[in-house]
């Protein structure tokens, strides 16, 4: 069993709700080949998040582990737009020596600040933390190389007030680069069109919000998705929120 002691990593932080957590279903061109040099950092205790909010089933003296990168399968295998952005960071030659990839999964369906997930002193926010701090403590040379997030569905449906949700996402930012120790990129993605385009009253001003913050922030980016399908759009299942699992695919390409 692999000792991620033993590891060099460059860190990629994946953050936000499902489109990051990754539920993308149907058919891809390419399909994401798993390797040695791409893992996941995960929590293996069970997260489910209602209206009832947050619920954790099991718990672990050591929750955090570290595997091998893959989709996931849920009678499907679902796509994850991070797995297309690690592979393509390896293929451009960013990866150097016997360094790997440590993607932090940290996600989760359904999350948002206006529920009481993101901020600043909520549940998520502070696991993030501690997975970065539990990764970044195995060997010195650890770095985060980028911070991947997808999410602002829930608070644009939820109605959040546009500039509490600029500050939230700005103190969340820098927040995770104050605790990495670097001012790592950053790169925010548009809401899936299908979707957006039935609720644009709510979503425009959240949507403009993320695309502020990237322009307000250094070394921030903002990721298009128009011309991307929804799970809908290419199998028919009724969900127009999530991208399919090809258009995941193209979302993470650099």
């Amino acid at each position: 069993m692999l000792n991620p002691r033993d590891c060099k990593f460059d860190i990629i932080i994946l953050g936000g709700q499902s489109n990051a957590e990754g539920c993308g279903r149907g058919p891809v061109s390419n399909e994401f080949e798993p390797n040695d040099s791409i893992l996941y950092m995960f929590d293996k205790r069970l997260m489910t998040l209602d209206d009832n909010g947050l619920h954790i089933v099991g718990c672990a003296d050591h929750p955090f582990v570290v595997e091998t990168a893959k989709e996931r399968f849920d009678g499907d295998f679902l796509g994850d737009f991070s797995l297309t952005f690690a592979d393509s960071y390896l293929k451009k030659g960013y990866l150097k020596g016997d360094r790997k990839l440590l993607i932090i999964r940290s996600a989760l369906g359904g999350a948002g600040f206006q529920k009481g997930n993101w901020g600043l002193y909520d549940y998520l926010y502070l696991r993030l933390l501690a997975m970065l701090e539990l990764a970044l403590s195995w060997n010195k040379e650890n770095e985060v190389v980028a911070f991947l997030w997808h999410q602002g569905e829930h608070d644009a449906f939820e109605r959040n007030i546009p500039s509490r949700y600029e500050r939230q996402l700005t103190d969340l930012l820098k927040g995770v680069r104050q605790k990495a120790g670097v001012e790592m990129p950053f790169i925010a993605g548009d809401f899936v069109q299908d979707w957006k385009s039935k609720n644009l009253e709510s979503c425009n001003p959240i949507v403009d919000v993320i695309r502020k913050v990237t322009v307000d922030n250094a070394r921030c980016g903002f990721v298009e998705s128009v011309g991307l399908k929804s799970n809908d759009q290419t199998i028919a299942n009724g969900d127009d929120i999530q991208f399919s699992r090809e258009n995941f695919h193209l979302l993470g390409l650099i």
